[in-house]
């Protein structure tokens, strides 16, 4: 359906108030983008509903009316999955904002989807408890939305994605009703397991409302920050890391045009990126602090055969955030650079050096501008493809289709997949055919008419 008819929005306002839907076109605007491009899709309206109740009544009108929906969180994504592309309704979740409960004996907490990420980690850790991811876009991502597109992190070495803390999911289905998907409890074998489906499904089966995450105890961090003179080194490094059974809770890098990039947006003249093709970063976590440093020197011996560059070491919370500037930096660095695509690429962490060959290969053959950055010891790369600024914006994203597909069968060949933490959206839709085998499309296929059969949502 293009636009929406005056009497479903109508309708909809006698459910939620005047005051929040919005049809505005200047406050419309705020919803028409995510951080993919600068595409924008501009909904017929906005809903701002303020619980459950009201979402199951909106939703069961749309799904009379055969009226497309779209759920938002944050807007922080970047596979366009919470644009509006039928100029159809958007329901955010935005006023759904509250933690609901922090259990200390269960080690849970109970949040509405809309809380900011930030906030529910500050929440609980002022309770002696963790959640551990730390999102890069957490100070404006919501936690409904890192559930529903599974969201990683650089924690997810140690701890896994969002997914892996996920227990039990309120859900309002297409048709309006709701359903919680499991028990707040961590071992459950009665039936499928519908939390897990419902994580990761990008809102396409319903919109998930409440959240029940597991929580663990918060852990002391030391960071390691390495720079190498050889690319290939770095990921040999990292390699040889784990063959050697060493651990850490995040293993990181930017590569060189990377260091680039966040030397100058930091205005920093400690690195000169001709030297410098990589820097790695080693996180690592427990309560003894003495161990800690004794297991960081250690490693800091081993890595050394990788590369000539000093090793720099940091041990309190804010030398550690200093390490890390660099590295959570280099989002807002590509940002001021020039218009780009990023795809979150996932290869075995056997397969980080060959991908990366790939990847510079596949660019100088077609003769583009990257960088490529993100969490190698996961094997899950951001490569950040840069517009050619002679081209026009239509020619490059002629080029620049051939060249992402060029990107993915290479991880695909190499057994990865085409997103590890972003999701598929509309952005990677077309490659799902390349990724998937027509039977496992087919079966999601078939989930999705059992959820959603007039196709309303996302």
């Amino acid at each position: 359906m293009t636009g929406c008819k005056t009497d479903i929005i109508n309708a909809i306002i006698e459910i939620v108030g005047h005051d929040y839907v919005v049809t505005n076109a200047e406050l419309l605007y705020n919803y028409s983008r995510d951080c993919t491009s600068d595409e924008e899709i501009i909904p017929s309206a906005v809903i701002l509903p303020k619980d459950e109740k009201e979402i199951s009544k909106i939703l069961k009108i749309c799904n009379e009316t055969k009226t497309s929906i779209t759920v938002r969180g944050g807007g922080t994504g970047v596979s366009r999955g919470a644009l509006s592309h039928t100029n159809g309704l958007i329901l955010s979740l935005e006023r759904l904002n509250k933690i609901i409960e922090i259990n200390k004996i269960d080690r849970i907490v109970t949040a509405e989807s809309g809380v900011i990420t930030q906030d529910l980690r500050a929440a609980v850790l002022k309770e002696g408890l963790n959640f551990p991811q730390n999102i890069s876009s957490a100070n404006a991502c919501f936690i409904g939305g890192n559930i529903a597109v599974s969201s990683g992190s650089p924690k997810s070495l140690k701890y896994g994605t969002t997914k892996d803390y996920v227990i039990n999911l309120e859900i309002v289905l297409p048709d309006g009703s709701i359903i919680w998907t499991g028990k707040n409890v961590t071992k459950n074998a009665t039936g499928y397991n519908l939390t897990q489906l419902f994580t990761g499904s990008e809102g396409t089966l319903g919109i998930i409302t409440k959240v029940v995450l597991k929580l663990v105890p918060p852990v002391k961090e030391l960071l390691l920050m390495i720079p190498f003179t050889k690319i290939e080194k770095l990921f040999e490094g990292v390699q040889q890391f784990f063959v050697k059974g060493y651990d850490a809770s995040s293993i990181e890098f930017i590569d060189q045009k990377g260091v680039e990039l966040a030397s100058k947006f930091l205005d920093k003249k400690q690195w000169n990126s001709k030297f410098i093709e990589g820097i790695l970063w080693i996180e690592l976590e427990g309560t003894d602090s003495e161990k800690l440093m004794q297991q960081a020197i250690e490693i800091s011996e081993f890595i050394s055969a990788y590369t000539p560059e000093e090793i720099s070491i940091a041990d309190t919370q804010n030398e550690v955030k200093v390490l890390w500037e660099m590295r959570s930096k280099i989002g807002e660095a590509v940002i001021h650079h020039v218009f780009f695509r990023d795809i979150d690429i996932v290869v075995p962490r056997s397969k980080i050096d060959e991908m990366y060959q790939s990847i510079a290969g596949i660019a100088q053959k077609y003769d583009f501008e990257y960088t490529v950055f993100g969490h190698v010891g996961n094997g899950n790369f951001h490569v950040n493809i840069f517009q050619d600024k002679q081209s026009s914006k239509k020619q490059w994203e002629d080029h620049l289709a051939i060249w992402v597909k060029a990107i993915f069968l290479k991880a695909l060949e190499l057994g990865g997949t085409i997103s590890g933490e972003h999701g598929v959206g509309k952005i990677n839709l077309p490659y799902l055919e390349d990724a998937m085998t027509n039977h496992q499309i087919t079966i999601m296929n078939g989930i999705r008419e059992l959820f959603d059969k007039n196709r309303i949502i996302n």
